[in-house]
């Protein structure tokens, strides 16, 4: 006779979960990119958009790595890029995309202004000194574009296999 008895699990889903809304935000942000412009001066959505998606394939890498839960992954980086982004280069994301000065200095550039959300709402140090400054770098949306999307294409197969 065979007895089989079974136990409760626990399965973390973290970094799929991350990895799906990162391909929804970076999806929204190019659809919104190839729609007709209107003139509204300067569109913070696009930079939310490619940023959120940026944080949360981060947070995949991370999660793939050090196989830490969903709450630590929040206290520990909560809407970091920069620190997020370092934190994955000394856990060699190079292996899945090329680490370039140019993708160092767009995360430097964005990253204060995701963290402290001023991409969400009306914010008068972003009217008067953000949105000039990033509408004048002209590399920040290509670049976030390609290395969300590069992101999305090399973590999906070792995330989905850890899960």
């Amino acid at each position: 006779m065979v007895i089989i008895q079974t136990e409760p699990a626990h399965i973390d889903m973290t970094g799929t979960v991350f990895m799906v809304y990162a391909e929804r935000y970076s999806k929204a942000a190019v659809g919104l990119l190839e729609t007709p412009k209107h003139e509204v001066g300067f569109d913070p959505v696009p930079y939310y958009l490619l940023c959120q998606s940026l944080e949360l394939h981060l947070k995949s890498f991370v999660w793939l790595e050090d196989k830490i839960g969903t709450k630590t992954i929040k206290n520990r980086y909560g809407h970091d890029l920069e620190k997020l982004w370092t934190h994955a280069k000394t856990l060699r994301i190079d292996r899945y995309i090329r680490v370039t000065d140019l993708r160092n200095n767009v995360i430097s550039l964005v990253a204060p202004y995701y963290r402290k959300r001023q991409f969400n709402y009306l914010d008068l140090d972003m009217i008067f000194d953000g949105y000039k400054n990033l509408k004048s770098e002209k590399k920040v949306i290509p670049t976030l574009k390609r290395l969300t999307n590069q992101l999305g294409k090399s973590l999906k197969r070792p995330i989905l296999k850890a899960s």
